[in-house]
């Protein structure tokens, strides 16, 4: 399991283990290993990191004009 952003988008990989434990659990929460903790922060503290540097840079551009 991975999150990314990319284009002002959040996007979320799977492996096919997982992606089938989601749709037999639809709706429902799905237990994650515990294992995928430091991965997803290190996926998170990223993404937060490049969302704000392109929030700052649509204000600059706001601001500019």
């Amino acid at each position: 399991m991975r999150i990314s952003y990319m284009n002002g988008k959040l996007f979320l990989s799977l492996t096919k283990d997982e992606c089938k434990q989601a749709y037999d659990y639809i709706g429902m929460p799905i237990e994650i290993d515990v294992g995928y903790i430091k991965v997803l922060h290190e996926d998170l503290s990223k993404i937060v990191t490049e969302y704000l540097k392109d929030l700052e840079t649509r204000e600059d551009v706001t601001q500019s004009k």
